[in-house]
């Protein structure tokens, strides 16, 4: 049976490494031009690859680069978190630069190294090396007590970052679809389970000591990580599409585009020109309206339109366009001429761009599903 289970691993993991590879040349043969979170996103399944042979097989073929190298355990570990944190940056429309900042993030990886191979070189009779042999335990478990505050600490800012890009999307989007929330959720969840991996590894070094089998369990989790990132990703269409917010224009940003509290009130006659026009030219029929398109056909800037929503009518663009597009599927279930259409039809006529969207704000401004209110209307 453990011979079975040696097997399964090892079956694993080549499949892991083959994945993210195969990954890696997919979302570059994508239109990375265009998109460079892909380039980011390949750039961390690489990373991960690597993690895996590194800590796997490398000690096997080149024992200059087996983790036995490294005294206070595998430097590549740190590059994951600081790549999935590029990864969000691009993603969320923050271009990411050759900085001393963006350096800045692989600092622990590279003093990893360095205090690692300083280590190595000095003798084995040297004290410090006779210490540390003897407490293996406790290297091991300050290293993953580094993981996974390391871990911990970019995961609450890609948390706090989504957070933030979602409010802003709302004030320049009127349908979400293309912007992959399930898709963030999703590659968050599985880091976080990774990051759980890590404490369990930790707590298992302090309370037993343990630690050999973490290097084999670490890659199978990896492999398995790149098998779930890479079937969601090829399956997902905006990990392959998502530029038309990121790199067409910028997202208002809290500075530019909520006005501060001296601005002057907005014009009410601007107020009851944009009201006039979505009630005569219907703009929420729109699937794709953002708030640039609605201030071009109304000859304004952004910011003073956003100005009037968020000030005058006291929304967001999000929710502004989607209840006009509520009331209009309201009309469109007592309108004989659409009553061949079903309930997806009519939300999809209205400017909705699926039945989950639809479903949702649906019932976020009347109570009801869809289903429920047209019931309601035909008792």
């Amino acid at each position: 049976m453990v011979a079975f289970f040696e097997q399964l691993s090892l079956i694993i993991i080549y499949a892991g490494i083959a994945q993210g590879v195969f990954v890696t040349l997919l979302l570059n043969n994508r239109n990375v031009r265009e998109n460079r979170a892909n380039l980011f996103l390949s750039v961390l399944l690489l990373a991960m690859s690597f993690t895996i042979l590194h800590t796997t097989f490398a000690g096997r073929v080149i024992t200059h680069f087996s983790i036995k190298s490294y005294a206070l355990g595998d430097p590549s570990f740190f590059l994951i978190a600081p790549l999935l944190w590029l990864y969000v940056q691009e993603l969320t429309g923050h271009r990411v630069r050759l900085s001393a900042q963006t350096i800045a993030h692989f600092i622990p990886c590279l003093i990893a190294i360095f205090f690692s191979l300083l280590l190595k070189a000095l003798p084995s009779t040297n004290p410090l090396i006779s210490y540390l042999d003897s407490h293996r335990s406790w290297r091991s478990g300050v290293f993953w007590f580094c993981m996974v505050v390391q871990f911990s600490v970019y995961l609450f800012y890609i948390h706090k970052r989504w957070l933030t890009y979602q409010k802003l999307i709302e004030q320049e989007v009127s349908n979400t679809e293309n912007v992959s929330i399930a898709w963030v959720r999703f590659f968050m969840g599985v880091f976080l389970s990774i990051n759980l991996i890590f404490l369990l590894i930790l707590l298992n070094v302090i309370h037993h000591g343990a630690m050999f089998w973490s290097s084999r369990t670490i890659a199978v989790i990896f492999s398995l990580s790149i098998f779930a990132l890479g079937y969601k990703g090829i399956l997902q269409k905006a990990i392959f599409a998502l530029s038309s917010i990121n790199t067409q224009q910028e997202l208002p940003t809290p500075s530019s585009e909520v006005p501060s509290t001296t601005t002057k009130k907005p014009d009410q006659q601007l107020i009851d020109r944009l009201l006039h026009y979505m009630d005569s030219e219907k703009p929420y029929l729109d699937p794709e309206l953002t708030l640039s398109d609605l201030a071009k056909r109304l000859s304004i800037s952004r910011s003073v339109l956003s100005q009037l929503i968020n000030e005058g009518m006291g929304d967001n663009f999000y929710n502004f366009i989607n209840k006009y597009r509520v009331e209009q599927v309201k009309v469109f279930m007592g309108d004989p001429a659409m009553k061949h259409f079903n309930l997806l039809g009519l939300g999809l006529e209205a400017g909705f761009k699926s039945k989950s969207t639809f479903n949702l704000i649906f019932k976020r401004f009347t109570g009801l599903t869809p289903s429920e209110y047209i019931k309601m209307l035909n008792d």
